[in-house]
């Protein structure tokens, strides 16, 4: 336990084996190994499921610490966890002094339990990364996007100039199109460059300093300059840039 108790250090199965056969000299197969680290996190941490019935205490604690953030749990029909949202009062604040673009990603969680973390954050007047609102979801699909989205928009309401930037995540386009129906809504172009990495790869290296030029260029002239330059290149990637949408 001693040696899990830092979550800096990895204490890997593999690692208990060695240490008891040069300690003890016990050998131990590695699903035991696995077994017994699981049992010492359990007694350091306790179990993972129980930390969802905290929630409710978590949440209530933190308006009460820091008053002002908006808070959404969001349960099943018999108390199972679907989702819990966060945007903190400092951040609704500042929104109204930030450029009116919306970054949203997802990030899978590896635990027992999975789950996915949704985060949306903006540039603040110094172009630093300002944090809007985090969830947490049990699964990502169509209906979580569009639960994460409606908070989003009752938290901040919609700006002039705003804009949604994502990758091209289906779920992500359906929401969208249904709580910000008049938001445009922009391809990151660093998501955008991965997918044209992997579908042109014999042409990618020459057309990736292109690419983000071009995807940088502040006039139209400019744009079409650097498209006419990958279009001669690889004229594939000009079609699939414009079926994705010349406004995106």
């Amino acid at each position: 336990m001693n040696k899990l108790d830092d979550p800096k250090l990895e204490y890997t199965p593999e690692k208990i084996q060695r240490d008891l056969k040069r300690d003890y000299r016990v050998d131990l197969n590695y699903m035991k190994a696995w077994r017994s680290r699981e049992k010492a996190f359990g007694q350091l941490r306790g179990k993972p499921s129980d930390s969802y019935n905290k929630l409710p205490r978590f949440l209530y604690m933190l308006m009460h610490i820091n008053p002002g953030p908006v808070t959404r749990l969001e349960r099943s029909d018999d108390g199972c966890f679907l989702y819990v949202y966060v945007a903190l009062y400092s951040s609704i604040k500042g929104w109204e002094y930030c450029i009116p673009s919306v970054v949203v990603d997802g990030s899978f969680f590896k635990s027992t339990h999975r789950g996915t973390l949704l985060t949306t954050c903006t540039q603040d007047v110094a172009g630093e990364i300002f944090p809007l609102a985090y969830a947490v979801v049990n699964s990502v699909n169509d209906a979580s996007w569009e639960w994460f989205f409606q908070n989003l928009q009752g938290t901040y309401g919609i700006r002039e100039g705003m804009c949604i930037v994502s990758n091209m995540h289906e779920s992500i386009l359906k929401a969208t199109s249904v709580v910000y129906p008049e938001v445009p809504h922009c391809v990151c172009i660093f998501h955008l460059w991965n997918y044209i990495k992997l579908r042109f790869k014999k042409s990618q290296k020459k057309i990736r300093p292109l690419f983000f030029t071009m995807a940088k260029a502040y006039t139209i002239e400019k744009f079409n300059q650097y498209m006419l330059e990958i279009c001669n290149l690889d004229g594939r990637v000009k079609q699939y840039l414009f079926n994705i949408g010349y406004d995106r």
